[in-house]
């Protein structure tokens, strides 16, 4: 399965380069991804993630030439 992932530059996804296609083996959800590339849940509760720029939970489970995007939301006063 064959999925597109981009993130904002200050987020370090290991083994993943922004703006980039991979492969994986099997469905996973957002969350499970995430784990993988070891950014443990506790981090996960900041990110937004939008598949084919709908946002999604991170229970999502990504499917093939899903459009997967990563940021933190931001704030201000």
């Amino acid at each position: 399965m064959k999925i597109k992932i981009e993130f904002v530059g200050y987020l370090d996804i290991k083994g993943v380069k922004d703006n980039s296609w991979i492969n994986i083996e099997e469905p996973l959800s957002i969350s499970e991804f995430l784990i993988v590339h070891n950014i443990n849940r506790d981090n996960q509760k900041y990110l937004i993630a939008t598949i084919n720029k709908k946002i999604v939970p991170l229970t999502y489970i990504l499917c093939d030439l899903d459009e997967l995007f990563l940021h933190l939301p931001v704030g201000g006063g």
